[in-house]
């Protein structure tokens, strides 16, 4: 959805600074996703405990089971 949002110009500014001018509705967005619903963390929500905690070379193929 497009609008049009009015930023001062020292938040214009620093956000530019930042982030470059062709992600200001990136940046604002990711900005307001993270005051409005709380900053989430990327998880593997209903995966095994031993999945979340392995490092990727612990995890086995189906293949390595079988001698």
């Amino acid at each position: 959805m497009k609008t049009t949002v009015d930023l001062r110009d020292d938040v214009y500014y620093y956000i530019v600074s930042q982030f470059g001018n062709r992600n200001i509705s990136k940046t604002i967005n990711e900005l307001l996703v993270g005051e409005l619903f709380g900053k989430r963390d990327k998880t593997m929500f209903g995966a095994a405990k031993w999945l979340r905690n392995a490092s990727w070379k612990d995890v086995r193929d189906e293949s390595d089971r079988h001698f």
